[in-house]
Order: C-alpha cells, then sequence, then structure tokens
C-alpha cells in the first residue's frame, strides 16, 4: 500500500487514511516497532502541519 496523500484541510478522512495506512503497516511489527515507527510517523504529520500553516505549536510533552 502507497503512503496516502493528505489533503491541504488535513481533515477528518486524512485521519482515517494514515490510521488505515499504519494499521496495515503494523500487521508484522513488534509492539516495540510499532511505538517506535509511531512516534516516527507522528513526527512527520506535526512537522507537515507546522509547515502548512494548520498549526503554530505543538505540545509535545504528553
Amino acid at each position: 500500500m502507497n503512503k496516502p496523500i493528505l489533503s491541504a484541510r488535513f481533515d477528518e478522512n486524512d485521519i482515517q487514511k494514515l490510521r488505515e495506512y499504519y494499521s496495515l503497516q503494523h500487521i508484522n511489527m513488534t509492539p516495540s516497532e510499532i511505538v517506535e515507527e509511531t512516534k516516527t510517523a507522528t513526527a512527520d504529520v506535526i512537522s507537515m502541519l507546522i509547515k502548512r500553516g494548520n498549526v503554530k505549536r505543538v505540545n509535545t510533552s504528553i
């Protein structure tokens, strides 16, 4: 499966695309691999949202 193309709005459809994509990727991974992949993917999405101007800053201390 190819990485999904996200819209400029980043709406609920984009979130669903990402969930499906990562769900399929995680099928053959260990729990620790899934955690690392999720952290990396989250950082990528946050970076994209900031570049597009959808958000100004993100609280990453959670």
